[in-house]
């Protein structure tokens, strides 16, 4: 079912109203709506004249309050960043609309998790700590990691010795 903004249909029901309620115009010129929604929005339209109180046909209804999603949100932040345990706890979202309004309403505050790094680029980060060239902080910063974790794939792919030398 398609939507159409307020604008689409009070331009759809003007012509209407132009072309003496004649359905088969409005939507030969505009190419929309059906005949059915064309009378929908008319009777809105008529409505509308008649009360001064716009129709709120199309609009979505919010399914959970802003509290809620500040409460979900603070939860979030406050109890070890695992989407999981919000939702366990409060019973409400689901993962993907949790992580939506955690950008949302704290940018940049949501654990991503990365896929695996590509052995190429684990090796380089390596060569370039062994060899000085930066330090194990810096090369885990451009891979998106902890250091340890740079620490720790220099120590699987050049062994256990303190201070290795590379020739």
């Amino acid at each position: 079912m398609a939507r159409y903004s307020k604008e689409q249909r009070r331009r759809a029901v003007e012509l209407y109203v132009r072309y003496e309620c004649c359905a088969a115009d409005v939507i030969r010129e505009l190419g929309y709506p059906s005949r059915e929604a064309l009378r929908m929005w008319h009777h809105d339209w008529l409505e509308e004249q008649r009360t001064g109180v716009p129709s709120s046909r199309g609009e979505r209804y919010a399914r959970y309050t802003a509290e809620q999603k500040r409460a979900a949100v603070d939860h979030y932040l406050t109890h070890g960043r695992r989407a999981s345990r919000t939702i366990r706890r409060l019973g409400y979202p689901s993962k993907t609309l949790l992580a939506a309004w955690i950008d949302e309403l704290a940018p940049g505050e949501r654990r991503l998790c990365h896929g695996p790094i590509p052995e190429e680029l684990k090796r380089e980060a390596v060569l370039r700590v062994a060899s000085g060239e930066m330090r194990s902080r810096q090369a885990a910063e451009e891979l998106g990691v902890d250091s340890s974790v740079v620490r720790n794939w220099k120590r699987q792919l050049l062994g256990e010795t303190k201070g290795a030398a590379v020739a």
